[in-house]
């Protein structure tokens, strides 16, 4: 038969045991616990940075499309202003000079008119 002592002192090695293993058990379980909290978290960021991410693809999109036709809206407006104005400068360079003391004549100063009213067409309001 066991003595006393070593039946006390069984037991109280298997009472530490016990805690041990209850411990360990009660670790393992708050470690899903907290694994699944974390895992609806991720979930949670993914589907936020997925709303953020479309809503920049769509803030995108809208840019492009305006900055599409702002440029067709230029090309319409070079394409009507770059002959008017070729033809403008070609005038103002074929002119004969002014001296210094005399105004310029009416045709000139249409031209420059001209100029300046083309000039102002082109600028988008």
């Amino acid at each position: 038969m066991i003595s006393a002592p070593y039946r006390a002192l069984a037991a109280g090695v298997a009472m530490l045991l016990a805690i041990a293993l209850a411990g360990g058990a009660g670790w393992v379980a708050n470690g899903w616990r907290h694994g699944a909290e974390l895992a609806d978290l991720q979930r949670a960021h993914a589907e936020y940075r997925a709303g953020l991410s479309e809503q920049a693809l769509a803030d995108v999109q809208a840019d492009a499309a305006k900055i599409r036709a702002a440029a067709t809206e230029f090309a319409t407006i070079q394409s009507t202003l770059a002959p008017r104005m070729t033809a403008l400068t070609k005038e103002l360079r074929n002119a004969k000079p002014l001296p210094a003391d005399c105004r310029p004549d009416a045709a000139r100063v249409r031209n420059l008119d001209a100029a300046i009213d083309a000039a102002n067409q082109s600028i988008p309001r």
